[in-house]
Protein backbone atom coordinates (compact mmCIF):
# COMPACT_ATOMS: atom_id res chain seq x y z
CA UNK A 1 0.00 0.00 0.00
CA UNK A 2 2.10 3.22 -1.17
CA UNK A 3 1.16 6.22 -0.40
CA UNK A 4 1.01 7.45 -4.12
CA UNK A 5 -1.69 4.76 -5.05
CA UNK A 6 -3.06 4.43 -1.64
CA UNK A 7 -3.29 7.52 0.90
CA UNK A 8 -6.50 7.12 1.45
CA UNK A 9 -5.31 4.59 3.85
CA UNK A 10 -2.29 7.19 5.17
CA UNK A 11 -5.13 9.36 5.58
CA UNK A 12 -7.82 7.72 7.40
CA UNK A 13 -5.39 6.26 9.88
CA UNK A 14 -4.31 9.84 10.36
CA UNK A 15 -7.52 10.91 10.19
CA UNK A 16 -8.28 8.74 13.59
CA UNK A 17 -5.49 10.08 15.45
CA UNK A 18 -6.75 13.31 15.07
CA UNK A 19 -10.33 12.78 16.53
CA UNK A 20 -9.20 11.32 18.97
CA UNK A 21 -6.69 14.10 20.07
CA UNK A 22 -9.63 16.41 19.58
CA UNK A 23 -12.10 14.18 21.44
CA UNK A 24 -9.39 14.54 24.54
CA UNK A 25 -9.15 18.45 24.05
CA UNK A 26 -13.11 18.53 24.23
CA UNK A 27 -13.29 16.76 27.16
CA UNK A 28 -10.53 18.74 29.18
CA UNK A 29 -13.48 21.53 28.66
CA UNK A 30 -16.02 19.77 29.78
CA UNK A 31 -17.96 19.42 32.85
CA UNK A 32 -19.52 15.88 32.26
CA UNK A 33 -19.07 12.83 33.81
CA UNK A 34 -17.87 11.41 30.81
CA UNK A 35 -15.44 14.62 30.37
CA UNK A 36 -13.87 14.00 34.05
CA UNK A 37 -12.97 9.99 33.91
CA UNK A 38 -10.93 10.70 30.50
CA UNK A 39 -9.15 14.02 31.40
CA UNK A 40 -8.96 13.53 35.38
CA UNK A 41 -5.07 12.25 36.12
CA UNK A 42 -4.79 12.04 32.41
CA UNK A 43 -1.90 13.81 29.93
CA UNK A 44 -1.88 13.48 26.21
CA UNK A 45 0.27 14.36 23.81
CA UNK A 46 0.93 13.54 20.06
CA UNK A 47 4.23 11.80 18.89
CA UNK A 48 5.78 12.61 15.55
CA UNK A 49 9.38 11.57 13.86
CA UNK A 50 11.31 11.89 10.55
CA UNK A 51 13.75 9.08 10.05
CA UNK A 52 16.45 8.31 7.07
CA UNK A 53 18.53 5.55 6.56
CA UNK A 54 21.47 5.03 4.80
CA UNK A 55 23.29 1.56 4.05
CA UNK A 56 21.89 -1.66 2.40
CA UNK A 57 18.34 -0.11 2.17
CA UNK A 58 18.35 3.80 1.77
CA UNK A 59 14.95 4.82 2.83
CA UNK A 60 12.52 6.81 4.86
CA UNK A 61 10.47 6.66 7.67
CA UNK A 62 7.05 8.43 9.17
CA UNK A 63 5.64 8.38 12.50
CA UNK A 64 2.71 10.22 13.58
CA UNK A 65 0.92 8.78 17.20
CA UNK A 66 -0.61 9.62 20.43
CA UNK A 67 0.41 8.81 23.44
CA UNK A 68 -2.34 8.51 26.31
CA UNK A 69 -1.39 8.04 29.93
CA UNK A 70 -4.23 8.54 33.04
CA UNK A 71 -3.70 7.08 36.70
CA UNK A 72 -7.46 5.57 37.83
CA UNK A 73 -8.45 6.52 41.06
CA UNK A 74 -11.06 5.18 42.88
CA UNK A 75 -12.10 6.81 46.75
CA UNK A 76 -8.38 8.54 46.73
CA UNK A 77 -7.09 5.29 46.04
CA UNK A 78 -5.06 4.71 42.83
CA UNK A 79 -6.23 1.53 41.10
CA UNK A 80 -4.18 1.38 37.83
CA UNK A 81 -2.52 3.12 34.96
CA UNK A 82 -4.22 2.92 31.53
CA UNK A 83 -1.06 3.70 28.55
CA UNK A 84 -2.93 3.95 25.20
CA UNK A 85 -0.25 4.35 21.93
CA UNK A 86 -1.84 3.84 18.67
CA UNK A 87 0.95 4.82 16.22
CA UNK A 88 0.88 5.12 11.93
CA UNK A 89 4.35 4.50 10.67
CA UNK A 90 4.95 4.84 6.36
CA UNK A 91 7.91 3.86 4.65
CA UNK A 92 9.02 5.11 1.68
CA UNK A 93 11.59 3.30 -0.42
CA UNK A 94 12.17 0.15 1.56
CA UNK A 95 13.06 -2.79 -0.16
CA UNK A 96 11.03 -4.72 2.22
CA UNK A 97 8.49 -4.03 5.43
CA UNK A 98 8.00 -5.55 8.49
CA UNK A 99 5.64 -9.19 8.00
CA UNK A 100 2.90 -7.82 9.90
CA UNK A 101 3.18 -4.73 6.98
CA UNK A 102 1.64 -7.69 4.78
CA UNK A 103 3.51 -5.89 1.78
CA UNK A 104 1.75 -2.60 2.76
CA UNK A 105 3.86 0.50 3.28
CA UNK A 106 1.79 1.70 5.81
CA UNK A 107 0.02 0.40 9.16
CA UNK A 108 -1.26 0.99 11.89
CA UNK A 109 0.89 -0.43 14.94
CA UNK A 110 0.14 -0.41 18.74
CA UNK A 111 3.54 0.73 21.26
CA UNK A 112 2.64 -0.18 24.50
CA UNK A 113 -1.27 -0.33 25.23
CA UNK A 114 -2.34 -1.72 28.43
CA UNK A 115 -4.46 -1.19 31.56
CA UNK A 116 -1.98 -2.60 34.67
CA UNK A 117 -4.26 -2.97 37.43
CA UNK A 118 -3.09 -2.75 41.51
CA UNK A 119 -4.19 -6.07 43.22
CA UNK A 120 -1.81 -4.01 46.62
CA UNK A 121 -2.08 -0.51 47.55
CA UNK A 122 1.78 -0.39 47.77
CA UNK A 123 2.23 -2.00 43.89
CA UNK A 124 3.89 -5.49 45.40
CA UNK A 125 1.04 -7.05 43.10
CA UNK A 126 -0.26 -6.04 40.09
CA UNK A 127 -1.70 -7.61 36.73
CA UNK A 128 -1.37 -6.16 32.93
CA UNK A 129 -3.75 -6.55 30.48
CA UNK A 130 -2.68 -5.50 26.24
CA UNK A 131 -0.40 -5.10 24.28
CA UNK A 132 3.61 -4.67 26.50
CA UNK A 133 6.93 -5.21 26.76
CA UNK A 134 8.13 -8.70 26.53
CA UNK A 135 9.99 -8.64 30.18
CA UNK A 136 13.07 -9.73 29.35
CA UNK A 137 16.62 -8.04 29.79
CA UNK A 138 17.79 -4.55 30.03
CA UNK A 139 14.15 -3.80 27.27
CA UNK A 140 12.53 -4.08 30.41
CA UNK A 141 13.97 -0.89 32.61
CA UNK A 142 15.21 1.14 29.82
CA UNK A 143 12.63 3.32 27.17
CA UNK A 144 13.69 2.84 23.65
CA UNK A 145 10.63 2.92 21.76
CA UNK A 146 10.74 5.67 19.29
CA UNK A 147 14.38 5.98 19.08
CA UNK A 148 17.09 4.52 17.41
CA UNK A 149 18.58 3.27 20.15
CA UNK A 150 18.07 -0.38 20.70
CA UNK A 151 19.08 -3.59 22.55
CA UNK A 152 18.70 -6.68 22.03
CA UNK A 153 15.01 -8.05 21.14
CA UNK A 154 14.45 -8.08 17.89
CA UNK A 155 18.18 -9.51 17.07
CA UNK A 156 17.93 -11.79 19.39
CA UNK A 157 14.07 -12.94 19.98
CA UNK A 158 12.69 -11.44 17.36
CA UNK A 159 9.40 -9.84 19.41
CA UNK A 160 10.02 -6.24 21.62
CA UNK A 161 6.01 -6.19 22.06
CA UNK A 162 2.80 -8.41 22.34
CA UNK A 163 -0.86 -9.13 23.31
CA UNK A 164 -1.11 -10.92 26.60
CA UNK A 165 -1.01 -10.78 30.03
CA UNK A 166 1.19 -10.17 32.99
CA UNK A 167 1.92 -10.67 36.79
CA UNK A 168 4.07 -7.41 37.60
CA UNK A 169 5.27 -5.91 41.14
CA UNK A 170 7.31 -3.89 42.59
CA UNK A 171 8.95 -4.96 46.24
CA UNK A 172 11.61 -2.81 48.68
CA UNK A 173 14.65 -4.35 46.95
CA UNK A 174 13.33 -6.22 43.84
CA UNK A 175 10.55 -5.80 40.99
CA UNK A 176 9.48 -8.63 39.02
CA UNK A 177 7.08 -9.49 35.90
CA UNK A 178 5.96 -12.87 34.21
CA UNK A 179 4.08 -12.49 30.95
CA UNK A 180 2.16 -15.26 28.80
CA UNK A 181 1.67 -13.45 25.63
CA UNK A 182 0.29 -14.41 21.93
CA UNK A 183 3.68 -14.20 20.48
CA UNK A 184 2.49 -12.70 17.45
CA UNK A 185 4.04 -9.16 18.23
CA UNK A 186 1.80 -6.51 16.68
CA UNK A 187 -1.34 -7.91 15.67
CA UNK A 188 -2.78 -11.04 17.40
CA UNK A 189 -2.71 -13.79 15.34
CA UNK A 190 -3.21 -17.50 15.44
CA UNK A 191 -1.68 -18.48 12.45
CA UNK A 192 0.84 -21.55 13.09
CA UNK A 193 -0.41 -21.07 17.10
CA UNK A 194 2.51 -18.78 18.23
CA UNK A 195 2.31 -18.40 22.55
CA UNK A 196 5.32 -17.22 24.60
CA UNK A 197 5.73 -17.54 27.90
CA UNK A 198 8.71 -14.76 29.53
CA UNK A 199 9.63 -13.25 32.62
CA UNK A 200 12.43 -11.34 34.54
CA UNK A 201 13.16 -10.65 38.16
CA UNK A 202 15.85 -8.01 39.07
CA UNK A 203 17.05 -5.54 41.37
CA UNK A 204 15.35 -2.12 42.20
CA UNK A 205 15.18 -0.05 39.13
CA UNK A 206 15.50 3.04 40.43
CA UNK A 207 19.63 2.24 41.83
CA UNK A 208 22.69 3.21 40.05
CA UNK A 209 23.87 -0.89 40.80
CA UNK A 210 20.88 -2.77 38.65
CA UNK A 211 20.66 -6.96 37.87
CA UNK A 212 18.53 -9.16 36.55
CA UNK A 213 17.39 -12.33 35.48
CA UNK A 214 15.32 -13.05 32.47
CA UNK A 215 13.88 -16.29 30.60
CA UNK A 216 11.87 -16.58 27.72
CA UNK A 217 10.33 -19.67 25.74
CA UNK A 218 7.67 -20.15 23.00
CA UNK A 219 6.71 -20.17 19.55
CA UNK A 220 7.58 -16.48 17.63
CA UNK A 221 5.48 -15.70 15.00
CA UNK A 222 7.71 -15.00 11.17
CA UNK A 223 6.52 -14.22 7.67
CA UNK A 224 6.54 -18.11 7.05
CA UNK A 225 5.32 -19.61 9.94
CA UNK A 226 5.84 -19.56 14.14
CA UNK A 227 9.48 -20.52 15.47
CA UNK A 228 10.23 -22.00 18.57
CA UNK A 229 12.81 -19.95 20.57
CA UNK A 230 14.30 -20.63 23.90
CA UNK A 231 16.44 -18.44 25.77
CA UNK A 232 17.65 -17.59 29.20
CA UNK A 233 19.33 -14.37 30.24
CA UNK A 234 21.21 -12.34 32.52
CA UNK A 235 21.86 -8.38 32.41
CA UNK A 236 23.09 -5.44 34.60
CA UNK A 237 23.49 -2.09 34.51
CA UNK A 238 25.64 0.39 36.65
CA UNK A 239 25.69 4.41 37.05
CA UNK A 240 27.89 6.76 38.46
CA UNK A 241 27.49 10.41 37.93
CA UNK A 242 27.04 11.06 34.32
CA UNK A 243 28.57 7.80 33.43
CA UNK A 244 26.54 4.62 32.32
CA UNK A 245 27.64 1.20 31.58
CA UNK A 246 24.82 -1.72 30.88
CA UNK A 247 25.35 -5.53 29.55
CA UNK A 248 23.52 -8.47 28.65
CA UNK A 249 24.29 -11.77 27.52
CA UNK A 250 21.61 -14.39 26.53
CA UNK A 251 21.80 -18.26 25.50
CA UNK A 252 19.26 -20.36 24.03
CA UNK A 253 18.13 -21.98 20.82
CA UNK A 254 15.62 -21.34 17.86
CA UNK A 255 13.93 -24.84 16.47
CA UNK A 256 16.88 -26.82 18.18
CA UNK A 257 19.33 -24.63 16.83
CA UNK A 258 22.08 -23.16 18.91
CA UNK A 259 21.87 -19.24 19.96
CA UNK A 260 24.25 -16.87 22.10
CA UNK A 261 23.95 -12.95 22.34
CA UNK A 262 26.05 -10.82 23.88
CA UNK A 263 25.94 -7.01 24.37
CA UNK A 264 27.73 -3.78 26.21
CA UNK A 265 27.08 -0.43 26.12
CA UNK A 266 28.96 2.65 27.66
CA UNK A 267 26.91 6.11 27.68
CA UNK A 268 27.84 9.71 28.64
CA UNK A 269 24.82 11.94 29.61
CA UNK A 270 25.73 15.97 30.15
CA UNK A 271 24.24 17.59 33.19
CA UNK A 272 21.08 18.94 31.99
CA UNK A 273 20.31 15.24 30.52
CA UNK A 274 19.81 16.99 27.08
CA UNK A 275 22.51 14.96 25.33
CA UNK A 276 23.50 11.38 25.69
CA UNK A 277 26.01 9.92 24.07
CA UNK A 278 26.56 6.04 23.60
CA UNK A 279 28.42 3.58 22.27
CA UNK A 280 27.43 -0.64 22.39
CA UNK A 281 29.27 -3.75 21.04
CA UNK A 282 27.26 -6.68 19.44
CA UNK A 283 28.22 -10.32 19.71
CA UNK A 284 25.86 -13.04 18.66
CA UNK A 285 26.13 -16.66 17.54
CA UNK A 286 23.99 -18.80 15.26
CA UNK A 287 24.56 -22.39 14.64
CA UNK A 288 23.54 -23.13 11.17
CA UNK A 289 22.68 -26.67 10.82
CA UNK A 290 23.17 -30.25 12.73
CA UNK A 291 26.95 -30.22 12.22
CA UNK A 292 27.60 -27.51 14.29
CA UNK A 293 28.54 -24.76 11.65
CA UNK A 294 28.43 -21.33 13.41
CA UNK A 295 27.83 -17.45 11.93
CA UNK A 296 28.98 -14.99 14.26
CA UNK A 297 28.02 -11.44 13.55
CA UNK A 298 29.60 -8.42 15.74
CA UNK A 299 28.67 -4.85 15.30
CA UNK A 300 30.16 -1.09 16.42
CA UNK A 301 27.05 0.88 17.38
CA UNK A 302 27.98 4.57 18.05
CA UNK A 303 25.25 7.48 18.95
CA UNK A 304 24.11 10.23 20.31
CA UNK A 305 20.66 12.39 21.67
CA UNK A 306 19.75 15.34 21.67
CA UNK A 307 16.85 17.22 23.50
CA UNK A 308 16.30 20.60 21.97
CA UNK A 309 14.25 21.98 24.17
CA UNK A 310 10.57 20.18 26.07
CA UNK A 311 9.12 19.49 21.83
CA UNK A 312 12.44 18.66 19.65
CA UNK A 313 14.79 16.06 19.44
CA UNK A 314 17.38 14.82 17.03
CA UNK A 315 19.31 11.56 17.52
CA UNK A 316 21.89 9.78 15.10
CA UNK A 317 23.43 6.52 14.89
CA UNK A 318 26.07 4.78 12.95
CA UNK A 319 27.09 1.54 13.25
CA UNK A 320 29.82 -0.98 11.57
CA UNK A 321 30.06 -4.50 11.65
CA UNK A 322 33.57 -5.30 12.82
CA UNK A 323 33.94 -9.71 12.15
CA UNK A 324 35.89 -8.74 8.54
CA UNK A 325 36.56 -12.47 8.43
CA UNK A 326 33.29 -13.65 7.65
CA UNK A 327 32.45 -14.35 4.55
CA UNK A 328 29.61 -12.38 3.84
CA UNK A 329 29.43 -8.98 5.43
CA UNK A 330 26.51 -6.06 5.76
CA UNK A 331 27.40 -2.60 4.74
CA UNK A 332 27.47 0.18 7.46
CA UNK A 333 24.40 2.07 8.37
CA UNK A 334 23.79 5.33 9.40
CA UNK A 335 20.48 7.13 10.35
CA UNK A 336 19.00 10.33 11.74
CA UNK A 337 16.07 11.11 13.00
CA UNK A 338 13.88 14.45 14.10
CA UNK A 339 11.50 13.70 16.77
CA UNK A 340 8.75 15.98 18.06
CA UNK A 341 5.95 16.11 21.00
CA UNK A 342 3.21 18.03 21.36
Amino acid sequence: MSIKNHGWAHGAYGCVLCVLLAAYAQAQHSESTIGRIVTDNARVSMDAAVRSVWGRDDYAQYVVGLDYHKIWSVNQRDIGVLTIQPYVVNFAGKMATPYFFDGRDTELTWRITNFNYMMLPSGALRIRVGHFEIPFGLEQNADTNGTLRQYSASADRGIKADWGGTINGVLPHWEYEFALSRGSGNDISSRDNPLVLSGRIGSASHRNWIVGGSFFEGRVQTPTSAIRRKRIGVDASYYYRHWGILGEASYGDDAGFRREHYLIEFSWRNALESIQLYSQYHVQNKERSMVNIKNQSQRLTIGVEWALGRRFSINAQWWEPTNTAASVNPPSEFAAQLRYRL
